[in-house]
């Protein structure tokens, strides 16, 4: 759109029109506007010193406002260079602590405030470049909010790494047995805010399916009440000092060792960490001790030794024609019933004589008599074998 003179000769456009609305515009009244609406309207700005926000903060303003000014006079998005002190900005909020949220909403206050600055100065003749510059202004902020939230989500991540790499070598550290702390430790210790202690208990714990978002949120509640946690992606693992306690969250699984020293840290904290992966598989919930899947500890310690007793006991049973699910299916029901065949058999729905039958043929199929301790035990191990090695919360009876 452009108003016209004389025989029809362009005298202005639209953002001709916007042009000069800008350049009347009263940068300091504006910065102060927002100043003032920055620190009552958001809670980030409402904890910064006076000071900050009229240092730094009112500095960025400034700087928003004649980049605006300059790349709408000249036509043309703002270069890189000008967005550098947005970047900078970010990331020192982001390095404060400051909500993204927050972060944005300051940035998108901040337009709406230019606008009605930009409104309240365009005289009668001008309205025709107020829609020009909405569409000006609406690009310009979109762009620096881009901006904004890229560099303190890329200022976040480099934190979170960083606090990563901390916090695994001072647990590293904790697990060495070198005597005396060192200086690097107690540093490492202190900058993370958890306490040093002679003797720890290892833990780990899991919540189901929930993923690795929540297990690293779970880790940062951890960290955040003193406790040495970290995430494994599907699980969390760390150590207790002494005076702490770890409340899981209801429905979790988890496994906490007995206070051990130093030296003993480590292969604490893999057997922990075991237990857990375990308990998952058999489906497990709450508190799980190691004595609770000593067997399943020992299969796990040895896969071959584990995959030979399902190949003794299985082999024979699913190679019989006719009967490949037949037989795995009574023996596991049996093992499950704890040996009472009674009750197995009202599991399978079976006759007991139907039962005794089946068991009679593990026995010749096999070689293995249920009533010899020793081959009880193979029959046992091998069952609970193929039962760690199924699909997490599939097993005997839907499988």
């Amino acid at each position: 759109m452009a108003y016209y003179g004389p025989a029809d000769t362009p005298l202005v456009t639209d953002h001709d029109a916007f042009g000069r609305i800008v350049k009347r515009l009263d940068f300091e009244e504006i910065t102060h506007r927002m100043l003032a609406s920055f620190r009552s309207s958001i809670n980030g700005y409402r904890r910064l010193p006076q000071e900050l926000l009229e240092g730094n903060i009112g500095e960025i303003i400034e700087h928003n406002l004649e980049v605006f000014r300059s790349s709408t006079l000249a036509g043309r998005e703002p270069a890189s260079v000008e967005l550098e002190p947005f970047r900078v900005s970010a990331r020192t909020r982001a390095a404060e602590g400051m909500p993204l949220e927050d972060l944005l909403h300051a940035y998108r206050l901040g337009g709406r405030l230019a606008w009605q600055a930009v409104v309240e100065t365009a005289r009668p003749e001008e309205q025709g470049g107020l829609l020009a510059g909405a569409e000006v202004l609406m690009r310009y902020i979109d762009l620096v909010s881009a901006t904004v939230a890229q560099a303190y989500l890329d200022a976040r991540q480099l934190a979170v790494s960083e606090e990563e790499r901390r916090l695994r070598t001072l647990l590293a550290a904790l697990c060495e047995d070198d005597g005396a702390q060192a200086a690097e430790t107690a540093a490492l210790a202190a900058l993370a805010g958890l306490p040093l202690a002679s003797e720890y208990r290892p833990f780990a714990l899991s919540v189901g399916e929930d993923g690795a978002i929540r297990h690293g949120q779970l880790a940062a509640e951890l960290r955040a009440r003193g406790i040495l946690a970290l995430t494994d992606g599907d699980r969390v693992s760390g150590l207790l000092a002494a005076e702490q306690e770890l409340h899981p969250p209801a429905g979790a699984l988890c496994a906490v060792e007995p206070a051990a020293p130093r030296g003993a840290l480590a292969a604490a904290l893999e057997r922990v960490r075991l237990v857990i992966d375990l308990g998952r598989r058999l489906g497990r919930s709450g508190e799980l001790g190691a004595g609770e899947v000593a067997l399943e500890l020992l299969l796990a310690g040895g896969p071959d030794a584990a995959e030979h007793l399902e190949a003794r006991v299985f082999g024979p049973l699913e190679g019989e024609a006719g009967r490949r699910a037949v037989l795995p299916e009574t023996l596991a029901a049996f093992l499950s019933c704890d040996a009472d065949r009674r009750s197995a058999a009202a599991e399978l729905h079976i006759h007991p004589n139907t039962l005794d039958y089946r068991l009679r043929r593990i026995e010749e199929l096999t070689g293995l008599r249920l009533a010899t301790p020793r081959d009880l035990a193979t029959l046992v191990l091998a069952h609970s074998s193929r039962e760690l090695r199924r699909p997490s919360g599939v097993h005997a009876a839907e499988a």
